[in-house]
């Protein structure tokens, strides 16, 4: 577990330096959506805050998606770590059930879901007076965007690292971008935690995500060559597709 977590919060940190995402008197909000990944990020956050010079504050914070409470075995876990999780209500299911009901061509909620779950965060965490949010995104999730971009869009654009939100003048920060999830995943299986089991997503029913059609195709190249992951994301780090970029609207 040592050498995994180690490995996480070096990179955590070593991202965090590369796009500037952190400053001393910042107010952080962990977005916390119960999977291992923001788990594992508040976890390496938590560790370098209490290394770090410059002080700054970080706070877990999970939206519910249908007002309900989160599950006991998330809220245990933060007991478990001497930390307390601040939850908010919202009832974007429901929201986004009555959208695909009205578009059945809507067969993918994915994309509804993540941009109301982000508009209504910024709100909330403004109200406790965070000026940043942090995201438990990795590497796996950056290349997987810019793929999904590029076959399902017709666009080129990635997964920044650093975006500012124009309309509420907040900062979201992805801190785990250098970090491929296997290392997560090695991380969670060797360590001493015991981490929520990971949920499907009640939207999605019985479809496949495209994120995990991706996900499996890279996958299948990755048997060809294991630096396949590293050397997109390394193309698209060269290119800036991972550097600072404002965002409009809802998000």
């Amino acid at each position: 577990m040592k050498k995994a977590f180690d490995l996480i919060v070096r990179r955590t940190g070593k991202a965090i330096g590369d796009f500037n995402m952190i400053e001393g008197g910042d107010k952080v909000a962990v977005g916390i959506s119960g999977g291992k990944d923001s788990l594992t990020l508040f976890l390496a956050m938590k560790e370098l805050q209490r290394k770090a010079k410059d002080k700054y504050e970080i706070v877990p914070v999970y939206l519910s998606m249908n007002n309900e409470p989160p599950e006991k075995d998330l809220t245990e876990f933060f007991e478990s770590i001497g930390e307390k999780l601040l939850w908010f209500k919202s009832d974007i299911e429901k929201t986004v059930r009555k959208m695909m009901a009205v578009n059945p061509k809507e067969d993918m909620p994915c994309r509804l879901c993540s941009r109301f779950r982000r508009a209504i965060l910024y709100e909330r965490i403004k109200e406790i007076g965070c000026n940043k949010l942090a995201l438990g995104h990795h590497m796996d999730d950056m290349v997987e965007t810019f793929i999904m971009n590029l076959f399902f869009s017709g666009k080129i654009s990635g997964m920044p690292a650093v975006a500012k939100s124009e309309r509420h003048q907040l900062l979201l920060i992805r801190p785990m971008c250098y970090i491929q999830e296997e290392l997560i995943v090695e991380f969670v299986e060797t360590g001493g935690l015991k981490f929520p089991e990971d949920k499907t997503c009640e939207l999605l029913g019985e479809k496949i995500s495209m994120r995990q059609k991706v996900k499996e195709l890279i996958d299948e190249l990755k048997k060809k060559d294991k630096r396949v992951l590293h050397n997109a994301f390394t193309a698209l780090k060269k290119y800036n597709f991972f550097h600072d970029c404002s965002v409009r609207g809802e998000n």
